[in-house]
């Protein structure tokens, strides 16, 4: 109990996620920052090919190590965990190569299904981008089981970094897409690079028997948590993938780039949290600590939110002109429509991995399964009807309804009770909403980068003061 009380203290859990939250800031900054200079250099059409190659990969990348680094963490035992180490890297490295050379020899059949001709650049890239993934999944697992918080800020802050210095230089070297595409792999390969150091190097106590019998007993992650998450995976990535085919790799860039843009704050966030969120549930999963810890990082979550996606559904799409350039006005308006769906992410990703903890891989199936059906059925309504801004619509709004669903099987799923968030949040609704309608107005009068000025002066200043009352609550 007494190691368990520790795990939970307040500084080291504040402090963790503050130094993977900074280091994403500063990785992710970079990339934020060159974004405008991007979109002069690139055309819409770029974006949407980097959308779908994204897409892609993240569809693959749920099943490349068959969930098996999920579990990295629960084992007492050390020549356990290195065990699911090597299965799940090895499995990742294989399963890279495989699905990178079927890509390759079928890209012909591929491009016909996806109503684009893909070249064969884009097909080897798949792989390679593959293998980084697998190789970064399983190693921030392991980082996160030695509580080695620093490396993993190391890797947030360098996989930025290359990936910003890459698109930018080879934007000015090369034509088209593929500088996006070979930046983003640069970016993996930098991440990969921060964490190589912290694999083990021996294998003393592994056998091949060992290993059979680890595989067996963690095998509802591979037989559940990998068809539920690659169920996950294609409720938010096949609609890129749809769209893209139905409305244009133009139409696509647009819709991507405001979804990356959006997101940062869920990345920096919910990402940060959520790997320090899962390490203190996994050593409180036992306890009645767990229903406290869900609680409260919820309820920190949330009220960081409100005043980053309040503000964006109010400005979006007059900022996204001023700030990325005329042509893009459209993805400012996807912004706005995706802005509810992002506030209830931002709390719903971190408490994800509680179903992980519990080891509630057949609900989480059952769940997913509903997830996909929803947003499919959303984004083909929209592609009925062909209407670019209803597709993003429908999709938004089935998001927002999932992500309030799964909050709800979280809650159950760590013993904690739906008032006691309520009787926090209240405080923080009341603090946003003078504020937000305060910009709604100021839309009506003031324009241009003054409305962003003012727009940045109101939410600094609505997130003092929630961090203000936060440490009054003790909650950071």
């Amino acid at each position: 109990m007494t190691r368990i009380k520790g795990f939970l203290t307040q500084t080291s859990f504040v402090g963790n996620a503050a130094l993977l939250a900074s280091s994403t800031v500063l990785g992710q900054g970079l990339v934020v920052l060159v974004q405008p200079l991007l979109t002069r250099i690139y055309r819409p059409e770029d974006f949407g090919w980097w959308a779908l190659y994204g897409s892609i990969l993240s569809l693959a990348a749920v099943m490349i190590n068959l969930r098996y680094e999920q579990a990295i963490q629960l084992p007492r035992e050390e020549p356990e965990a290195r065990g699911l180490l090597l299965i799940a890297v090895g499995v990742g490295l294989g399963l890279s190569l495989l699905i990178g050379g079927v890509f390759w020899f079928f890209r012909d059949v591929f491009s016909v299904w996806l109503g684009v001709q893909i070249p064969g650049w884009f097909a080897a890239l798949v792989g390679v981008g593959l293998a980084c993934i697998a190789l970064m999944q399983s190693g921030s697992m392991w980082a996160l089981r030695l509580q080695r918080f620093g490396a993993l800020a190391q890797t947030k802050f360098q996989q930025g970094l290359w990936q910003a210095l890459a698109q930018v230089g080879l934007g000015l070297l090369v034509k088209g897409p593929a500088g996006l595409l070979l930046g983003d792999v640069l970016g993996r390969l930098g991440g990969v690079q921060a964490l190589w150091r912290l694999l083990p190097r021996s294998l003393e106590g592994i056998t091949w028997r060992t290993l059979q019998q680890t595989a067996r007993r963690y095998r509802s992650f591979l037989v559940f948590g990998t068809s539920a998450a690659l169920l996950t995976a294609a409720s938010f990535h096949l609609p890129f993938i749809l769209l893209t085919a139905f409305f244009g790799a133009a139409a696509m860039g647009q819709f991507s780039l405001s979804y990356r843009i959006t997101t940062i704050p869920v990345t920096l966030v919910a990402q940060s949290i959520g790997q320090v969120f899962f390490a203190r549930a996994a050593a409180a999963r036992e306890t009645p600590e767990l229903a406290q810890l869900t609680i409260r990082t919820s309820t920190m979550l949330i009220a960081v939110g409100l005043p980053i996606f309040g503000a964006l559904f109010v400005v979006a799409p007059q900022a996204f002109p001023l700030i990325f350039g005329s042509n893009w006005y459209e993805a400012g308006v996807y912004a706005r429509l995706l802005a509810p769906y992002l506030l209830l992410s931002i709390v719903a990703q971190p408490l994800s991995t509680l179903l992980t903890v519990k080891e509630w891989q057949q609900a989480l199936l059952v769940f997913t399964v509903f997830e996909l059906a929803l947003r499919m059925g959303a984004i083909y309504w929209g592609i009925a009807i062909q209407q670019m801004y209803w597709a993003v619509f429908l999709f938004a709004s089935s998001s927002a309804l999932v992500a309030g669903i799964s909050l709800g099987l979280f809650f159950r799923a760590a013993g904690a009770r739906w008032a006691d968030f309520g009787r926090g949040l209240r405080r923080y609704i009341w603090l946003n909403l003078p504020a937000l309608l305060l910009l709604w107005g100021l839309t009506h009068w003031v324009a241009g980068w003054s409305l962003l000025g003012l727009t940045v002066l109101v939410s600094a200043t609505v997130l003092f003061f929630t961090a203000r009352e936060l440490r009054k609550e003790g909650l950071v």
